[in-house]
Formats: C-alpha cells, structure tokens, sequence
C-alpha cells in the first residue's frame, strides 16, 4: 500500500498472529515462510553501512588530498545532499524501499563530485593569494554551468529506466528519480553551500 510502512506491519503481523496462535488447538503451528518487513530491514541496514562506509571513503581521500578544513566542507555536504533528497521524495510520493534506497546507494559515489570540485576551485584560487569571498565567487561563476551539465548528463544516463513503459519501468523507475534528484540536489548544496561553507 502506497505510504505503508511494511516494518510496523512485520510487527502487527507478528502480534495478531500470537493472539491468533492462543485461540489455536494444540499441535498446530504456523510457521512463516516469507518475512517481507526483514528483507526491508536488511536493505535498511545494508543502506546505512555503505553511506558510513562511503562517507569515510570520501572524509579520508578529502582529509589526506584537500587538507582537514576543505575535507570538513566535503564531508558536511553529503548529509545535506540526503536531507533535501529525502525532504523531495516525501514531497512527491517516493517511499524508501529497495529500488529506492539502492538508488540512494549507487548516488552516494556520486554526491560529493561537484562539492570536490567546487572547494577545490576556491582552495586553488586561495593559494594564489586571492580571498576567500573573490575565490568563492570564482568558484561559482567558472564551475556552475560545466558541473550543471555533467549533472544533467548523468542524469540522463537514467533517464531509459524512469520512463520505461514496462514492468521493469514501473518496478525500477525509482532509480531514475532518486538519482536525478540526488544529483541535482547535489549541485545546489556544491555552488550555494559549499562556496559558503568554504568562507565560512
């Protein structure tokens, strides 16, 4: 059911089957053959170990490459890339499942690209002696237009799946959705937060 969610219905299957097991004759058993909520549960937990397992990836490369302050921008950047994904899908509808959250995890290696380059922009132009407002703003004025269209182009690369007039469009599509909305989300927080946080 749209909007249910399947891990308290795993619980109120399991507490109307005890009361409903207490009414039963002696010798019969009712032994569960599918459990749909720890499937969903398992995915949940497989989601949440590969966003810590890539957010350290991202916060040692970033440390060991960029230096600890430009790593903390890059690092703050993904958990605010996720709230406003999350904040749109609830928007439009998208729940998190399987297909949803594994759209999640295939944008995670994808979330800090533009923040990366953004920072690195602003940390190139510093060490050139500029400012931190006049290095921000470059970073803005010569990074947003070519980060935008790789964005787009990556987006694109999804696009077969979400309109795909089938049963794999209708089962799948999720992918497209998140992706672009990850992505695109992405791009605001590297050329209006990041180049902030950069000054900051």
């Amino acid at each position: 059911a749209r909007g249910a969610n399947i891990l308290a219905f795993g619980k109120a299957v399991d507490a109307a089957t005890a009361e409903f097991m207490q009414a039963v004759p002696r010798g019969i058993e009712v032994e569960q053959i599918a459990d749909q909520p720890k499937v969903v549960e398992g995915a949940m937990s497989e989601f949440e170990h590969s966003f810590v397992e890539a957010l350290a990836i991202v916060l040692l490369v970033s440390f060991l490459s960029l230096g600890w302050r430009t790593g903390i921008v890059v690092a703050l950047s993904v958990p605010l890339v996720l709230a406003m994904t999350f904040v749109v899908m609830q928007a439009i509808g998208l729940d998190l499942h399987r297909i949803t959250l594994g759209a999640l995890i295939i944008a995670l290696g994808l979330l800090v690209d533009d923040a990366i380059i953004a920072v690195e922009m602003m940390v190139v132009k510093m060490e050139q002696g500029w400012d931190r407002m006049r290095a921000a703003a470059f970073a803005w004025e010569s990074t947003a237009f070519p980060m935008l269209t790789g964005t787009l182009v990556t987006v694109a690369g999804f696009l077969p799946v979400g309109f795909a007039n089938s049963s794999v469009g209708e089962y799948a599509g999720g992918i497209f959705w998140v992706v672009a909305i990850a992505l695109v989300a992405s791009w605001f927080v590297a050329v209006i937060f990041t180049p902030y946080l950069g000054v900051k």
